[in-house]
């Protein structure tokens, strides 16, 4: 056999990198490879996408023990089985060459211990943002020392930002091999919920703006600096609803803080939703207040979409949009404010010309052929 590719992403959850790595398995399998998505984490919301030719494979590491010392001494245990088993079966492949690529952090410890002593491997890690964050906290420093260590045995980073690429850079060995390849463009599944479509315009009634999040519901997401501002709007009497997708650590702190402001009437935490993205013509306005990204999916489904978006100088995210309002100035409550009082302040023409230039720019940048083209080099 010629190339064999062992492709692990940490979870199969509704999440950019997970959907990342689907594309990537999917376009390596019609390019020819024999591909096996290795999964790390319980959970399932993403396998539907993934190509029939494709061997997915499920390693169920989980802990449902309220104690912290047996839920870890199970976490333990999962993954050093999870390791021998991902080695026994990179050992057990007749290919020629193998090559093992990995999506986030933990996907890069497990490819970095499976890689050890082994023959006719190679090494990639897929690197999506601007830093290694938990979901409580913007940057970790043990996951920069982790992956600084790891990074030594790693044949190529890819970075799909440039931005996350010059950050890491000042921070990494010099001799490692960094690369830019652009995130693949994903295709919007057009399939609607009727129960969840009436859900959202029974909200939506007939308010004059109708804005769109579509996060998880954590720090890095900076949902308590959105609602704050939120809340200046409510106070200007403007008459606007947010819809706001997705799941989250912070999901009843939130939902908290928008009780305690009276906002209920004006926000709805519709959940974790399929498809968020079939359900943005609803609306004229995305929001994404994250800290920090590497390239968002649901900023692209949104221009795809043709809708507006205000965003904050993250990754290489920003460099769609012309400089304008949109972008934040700064992460900050009166920021997002700002920008967002800018939108409604636009004229249709001014919204529909953003529009038109920020997908002239997705569609520049965000090329298929040409991202699967430099993998396929690397690969190779």
């Amino acid at each position: 056999m010629g190339t064999e590719i062992f492709l692990i992403s940490t979870s199969l959850f509704t999440g950019g990198a997970e959907r990342q790595a689907i594309w990537l398995a999917n376009a390596l399998s019609k390019s020819g490879y024999k591909v096996n998505l290795l999964i790390l984490k319980k959970g399932d919301e993403l396998s539907h996408l993934v190509n029939k030719d494709i061997n997915i494979l499920r390693f169920q590491i989980y802990s449902s023990a309220s104690k912290i010392f047996f839920k870890y001494l199970r976490l333990a245990r999962l993954a050093l089985k999870t390791i021998l088993r991902i080695r026994k079966i990179i050992n057990n492949s007749n290919a020629q060459n193998k090559v093992i690529i990995s999506f986030m952090f933990h996907s890069y410890v497990f490819g970095y211990l499976s890689n050890i002593l082994q023959k006719n491997t190679k090494l990639i890690y897929s690197v999506r943002s601007d830093r290694l964050g938990k979901r409580s906290s913007k940057k970790s420093l043990l996951r920069h020392t982790i992956f600084k260590f790891i990074s030594y045995k790693a044949d190529h980073l890819v970075f799909n930002s440039r931005n996350g690429l010059n950050q890491f850079k000042k921070e990494l060995n010099k001799n490692l091999n960094l690369l830019f390849i652009q995130n693949g463009l994903l295709s919007i599944e057009k399939k609607e919920d009727d129960i969840i479509s009436q859900k959202i315009l029974d909200f939506l009634e007939d308010s004059k703006y109708k804005y769109a999040v579509s996060a998880r519901i954590d720090p890095l997401n900076n949902f308590e600096n959105l609602i704050r501002a939120f809340e200046k709007l409510k106070n200007d009497n403007v008459d606007f609803k947010c819809v706001i997708f997705g799941r989250g650590v912070e999901k009843e702190t939130i939902h908290a803080k928008i009780d305690e402001l009276n906002l209920g009437s004006s926000i709805y935490l519709i959940g974790n939703v399929n498809n968020a993205a079939s359900y943005y013509h609803f609306f004229d306005l995305l929001i994404h207040p994250a800290f920090h990204a590497g390239f968002s999916n649901s900023v692209a489904e949104a221009i795809q979409s043709e809708i507006n978006v205000v965003i904050g100088r993250i990754g290489d995210t920003a460099d769609l949009f012309d400089e304008s309002g949109l972008i934040l100035k700064n992460f900050d409550h009166n920021a997002i404010y700002e920008s967002i009082k800018y939108f409604n302040r636009m004229t249709l023409q001014e919204k529909q010309n953003n529009v038109l230039l920020s997908k002239t720019n997705l569609i520049n940048l965000l090329d298929n052929n040409e991202a699967i083209k430099k993998w396929k080099l690397l690969i190779e």
